[in-house]
This record gives structure tokens, sequence and C-alpha cells, in this order.
């Protein structure tokens, strides 16, 4: 029979059983943090690039296509053609044509006489104007006096009777009259009257 070896326990040791050997801290290293600045530089690209991307396929419909056409274009046309003439009255004669000349004629002649702030001017109707062989448009009281600053009244008007000066047709030309006389005034709103005013 075979006899049991017996080791001697060291002194200080213990019975229990044996504990796992932790391992020697070893220094880790910190993960590296990406840099804010060029991922947000990144992203603001990409947004770019699916904005113009987004765009493309926007307009690229028909109804999208026909709208920037017709409707976005032509104001980069005028601006191409508009930038080279930046003088405020060309670009409203420009824009606003016959209208606009007419107002600025008539105001004119108020204005070299220094009474256009005092002024009321009963005009006649674009039809009175065509039936006299004159091709002017009236424009409406409101937008006259956006152009000019002049105030003019209509004969269709309840007020029409405090004008104090008026504008008649005669030969082919413009006449301005001063109001001296109420029946001669009553009469010519009677006769601007007997025309139909449009806008």
């Amino acid at each position: 029979m075979k006899k049991k070896k017996t080791v001697s326990r060291a002194a200080g040791t213990t019975s229990s059983s044996p504990q796992p050997v932790q391992p020697s801290p070893v220094a880790v290293p910190p993960m590296k943090q990406p840099n804010p600045a060029a991922t947000s530089g990144f992203k603001a690209f990409i947004l770019l690039v699916v904005a113009i991307i987004s765009l493309l396929i926007f307009f690229g419909l028909e109804p999208n296509k026909m709208w920037l056409n017709q409707r976005i274009m032509p104001y980069w046309e005028d601006y191409k053609e508009q930038k080279l003439t930046l003088d405020l009255e060309e670009r409203k004669l420009a824009r606003y044509q016959t209208d606009y000349l007419f107002a600025k004629n008539v105001t004119g002649f108020f204005e070299k006489r220094g009474i256009s702030n005092k002024t009321l001017v009963l005009l006649p109707s674009s039809d009175y104007f065509t039936a006299h062989g004159l091709q002017i448009h009236v424009p409406e009281p409101a937008v006259f006096y956006y152009f000019t600053g002049l105030k003019t009244i209509w004969a269709n008007s309840p007020e029409a009777s405090k004008a104090n000066w008026y504008i008649t047709a005669n030969n082919g030309g413009l006449v301005f009259d001063s109001v001296t006389n109420q029946q001669a005034l009553q009469d010519t709103i009677a006769s601007f009257n007997k025309y139909k005013i449009s806008l």
C-alpha cells in the first residue's frame, strides 16, 4: 500500500481555495474623440448635397419646370437688364410706361407753378381721351398719387365738386383749366360721366 505524501504548509498560508490572480494594471490608451468642428462641417456638406439633389429633382418635374421658366427666370432676365440702368426714374418709366409718363407730365405742370400740394385735379377717363383721339390710359387716383404725390379725382366720385383744376382734351392736346365757376365745373363733371370709367 502506497503512503500518501503530505506536504507541509508554510506558515501564514491558509487552507482556502486558490484566488484568481488579478492582472497588473496597464495604462489603457484613451479613446480618440472626433473633432467637433470637422464633424459639423461634414454634416453641413452632406446637407448641402442633399438639398441640391432635392432641388434638381423638384425642378425636374414638368409642372415645376414650367413654373420656374415662366415665373422665376423672367425676373433674372429683368435683373440683368435693369442693373445696367439704376436711375429710379428710368426704372419707373420702364415698369409703368405710359401711365407713369402721363402722371409725371400732368404733375410737372403744377410743380412749375408751385401749387402741386394745394391742387385737386378732376381727370376724365381713358375712354374720354380715346373718343377725342388721344391714346392715354388714365391711372386711378390712388395710383396717380402713388406715382407723383398729386391728388386727383374722377368724375364719378361724390367729392368731384371739390376739384379746383380739371383737364380736358382739345385739338389733340391737353388743356388745364382752373375752376373759377362752379357751374362750369358741374357741366364738366356731367360731360366726363358720359364716358365709361375703368381701371
